[in-house]
């Protein structure tokens, strides 16, 4: 069994971390996209619950975000496909802002919690204390200003990513296959 990437292709690990962070990164996308629009409708109770339910998920499962993105720069990348050079370097572009989208997203998420005085509640189950005494304002509209970059560059490159695999998947490269498992063994 395959673990680890080889020039052929993915292994287990980056199928799955892959899938899983893909999972995350809409759970996280809807809830805060929901919170927002909860917010702007008034309805404060609604969209203190959806920000919980935003912060809970972003805080439980922001060590696999984390791991997802230090193994894609950790273990060996398959071959590319042939395309056009300008269509790699857009490939390789778009799958390098995503992981930095990621990044800023799980530094800029809890730094925002906790500028704003606040503890990391996760699920009502434990809370990842404040390293802030009380409210910092400068920190906290940084770090709100870094989480919505975040958002943005996952929102665009993440579309990116998608149309790329449509385009791979009518045109028959394999590249889709690559990440559902990893190469058959010769």
């Amino acid at each position: 069994m395959q673990w680890t990437n080889n020039e052929r292709g993915y292994g287990w690990l980056s199928i799955a971390l892959h899938w899983i962070a893909a999972a995350i990164i809409i759970m996280m996308l809807l809830t805060g996209f929901r919170a927002e629009q909860l917010g702007e409708a008034g309805d404060r109770a609604g969209r203190a619950a959806a920000m919980g339910w935003h912060i809970s998920i972003g805080g439980a499962l922001a060590l696999i975000l984390l791991i997802r993105v230090i193994s894609s720069y950790v273990q060996k990348r398959p071959t590319p496909i042939e395309q056009p050079r300008p269509l790699m370097l857009l490939a390789g572009a778009t799958h390098h802002l995503l992981l930095i989208g990621i990044l800023l997203q799980i530094v800029s998420g809890p730094l925002a919690v906790w500028s704003g005085g606040r503890a990391i509640n996760i699920f009502d189950l434990f809370s990842l204390p404040s390293p802030f005494a009380e409210r910092n304002g400068g920190a906290h509209e940084l770090a709100e200003t870094l989480h919505a970059i975040g958002r943005w560059i996952i929102i665009i490159f993440g579309s990116l990513h998608v149309l790329a695999v449509i385009r791979h998947a009518f045109g028959k490269t394999g590249v889709m296959r690559r990440m559902l498992a990893p190469p058959a063994s010769n």
